[in-house]
């Protein structure tokens, strides 16, 4: 449990960096947006690319362990959904962001380095597949829930702006090309392969400290009723269902299953606070439970961890 404790603490304490930054340097979202840039477009994209490629053309065909790591995704959105709407009375709208911060991980700026830092580096490419499949799902079952309870906005148009914002994402960008090095056997050489060993490198440090920056921003949270369901589906229920799902239905090495189950515990995306805010519903909510599904997964993922160390 120590050796855990002192891989995970640094990653946590780069994120408490981040928060003591956001609140002594008060520079708002906009000091923010370079930061932000530089992780999603060029860090983490070049991790994924660099490892994917890296990655024989066999290991990355998995299509049973995509299935079942973005059925459990789905089952945690559509579960806290239907809570919403039975229980908290929630319109589709906001139900259906509800439902995307209970099932949302950050599984691009923690997820990513933490499966490589806890599993080795091989744990990068069960991670990369499965950030691209759960954001598709998050992008598609968000945009299309809201789209049914948005009259006024064309299927057609709101079908298309889907297919754009899944395929144009620079880390489903980035596995794609990864794929296609992987099957062609073409690798970046000499300058190219340094500079993208560089980003790589820097990737898990900025977008901890960008995570924690975004976090001190959003301010208090607000505590509605559905939050602690929320939380619990988030860090509880859907790592539990991940390891039930593929340890009984898919023939996954331990290292994929265990990277499944830390990537389904993992806290609530700052997307998820991105996708409310730009569909203008359940915005302090979705604030909210970036911060304490964050604040709370400083304990449970080491726990989780250690537990799933203890399968070796």
């Amino acid at each position: 449990m120590i050796e855990i404790l002192n891989v995970a603490l640094p990653f946590f304490g780069l994120i408490l960096a981040g928060v003591v930054a956001g609140r002594v340097w008060r520079l708002g979202e906009d000091g923010l947006a370079w930061l932000n840039i530089f992780v999603i477009y060029f860090a983490l994209p070049s991790l994924i690319f660099v490892v994917v490629a890296a990655t024989p053309l066999e290991k990355l065909a998995n299509p049973g362990y995509v299935m079942a790591t973005a059925s459990v995704t789905s089952i945690c959105f559509v579960l806290m959904l239907l809570l919403a709407r039975r229980v908290f009375g929630s319109s589709l709208k906001e139900a259906a962001l509800q439902g995307t911060s209970a099932s949302y991980g950050n599984v691009g700026y923690m997820g990513l380095p933490l499966a490589v830092a806890f599993f080795g580096p091989e744990a990068a490419v069960p991670a990369a597949l499965v950030f691209c499949f759960d954001c598709t799902v998050e992008f598609a079952f968000t945009a299309a829930f809201v789209n049914l309870d948005d009259h006024g906005r064309s299927r057609s148009g709101a079908a298309w702006k889907l297919l754009q914002d899944i395929f144009s994402h620079p880390f489903i960008v980035a596995t794609i090309l990864g794929v296609a090095a992987s099957a062609t056997g073409i690798k970046p050489e000499g300058g190219l392969q340094s500079i993208l060993e560089m980003l790589m490198r820097a990737a898990g440090p900025v977008a901890l400290f960008a995570m924690g920056v975004t976090v001190a921003l959003r301010g208090k949270p607000s505590l509605g009723p559905e939050l602690p369901v929320l939380t619990g589906i988030k860090l509880v229920l859907q790592p539990i269902l991940a390891f039930v799902v593929i340890s009984t239905l898919v023939d996954a090495d331990l290292a994929w299953l265990q990277v499944a189950v830390m990537m389904a515990a993992l806290p609530t995306a700052g997307n998820a606070f991105i996708l409310a805010r730009q569909y203008n519903a359940y915005v302090a909510g979705s604030g909210s439970a970036v911060i304490v599904t964050t604040a709370l997964s400083v304990i449970t993922i080491p726990l989780i961890v250690y537990v799933l160390q203890q399968m070796s």
